[in-house]
């Protein structure tokens, strides 16, 4: 009775187990998106959304296609920043481990939307306050998987090449700019044990950010060089 109990429980688990298994492995586009727009919501805390997400778990290969971050309120620009496409490349034996790792992750083409109010208040600024505070507060809130244990990935390298900066300063400007964003990689994250979602789209949001003020502030401190030596200019012959 005893051996018949034993072996019965030992089906159950391993049955649970493999339905587990079977759910993430064929809902695997719908986690992802819904992982993306929760927890880039929670490191940015204003609304992230995708606009479709493709895994081919068997070709260790994805694309995430459409994210917008919306733009803080009182600004202009619906979103600011849009990531039309990101490439995805996975090591397959690591899918069912901990952490899983991602090979490869490529954005091309991100956009940006910096906006600075009459106020002199950035929309960027408030992002980056946001994520402070997002990333003071993430450890009291470990993302789980569905089989109960706290979702980590590791991630070799990303990318963000090709983007572009929509430049918009109201003390400065008529009408909007467009700023080059240089190449940004960054390597092994979550290479000690791996990093939740949570911590990923933090990271990620924040170097994004950092590199668009530093773009930003070379460009429009190089306009206002350039201003003022035509002010100069033509006071002088002006005369």
């Amino acid at each position: 009775m005893k051996k018949k109990i034993v072996i019965f429980s030992v089906l159950a688990l391993v049955l649970a187990v493999a339905g587990t298994l079977v759910y993430v492995l064929t809902n695997i586009d719908l986690i992802v998106k819904t992982a993306l727009e929760k927890y880039g919501s929670q490191a940015v805390k204003t609304q992230v959304r995708v606009s479709s997400v493709k895994i081919g778990l068997s070709e260790g290969e994805g694309a995430v296609h459409g994210l917008t971050v919306a733009n803080p309120s009182g600004f202009i620009s619906p979103s600011i920043i849009t990531l039309d496409t990101i490439s995805i490349r996975i090591v397959k034996n690591s899918i069912t481990s901990t952490p899983i790792v991602i090979d490869n992750i490529l954005i091309s083409g991100p956009e940006v939307f910096y906006e600075m109010r009459a106020d002199g208040i950035a929309n960027v600024d408030i992002l980056r306050k946001n994520l402070a505070e997002s990333g003071s507060s993430k450890e009291a809130h470990p993302q789980q998987g569905s089989t109960g244990k706290e979702l980590k990935l590791r991630v070799g390298k990303l990318v963000f090449e090709k983007g572009k900066v929509h430049v918009r300063v109201a003390k400065l400007m008529d009408k909007p700019s467009i700023v080059e964003l240089p190449r940004l990689e960054l390597i092994d994250i979550g290479k000690n044990g791996g990093a939740t979602p949570a911590e990923i789209a933090h990271i990620m949001a924040t170097a994004l950010v950092q590199e668009t003020v530093k773009a930003v502030a070379k460009t429009q401190g190089e306009r206002l060089l350039r201003k003022g030596a035509e002010d100069l200019l033509n006071k002088y012959f002006n005369k």
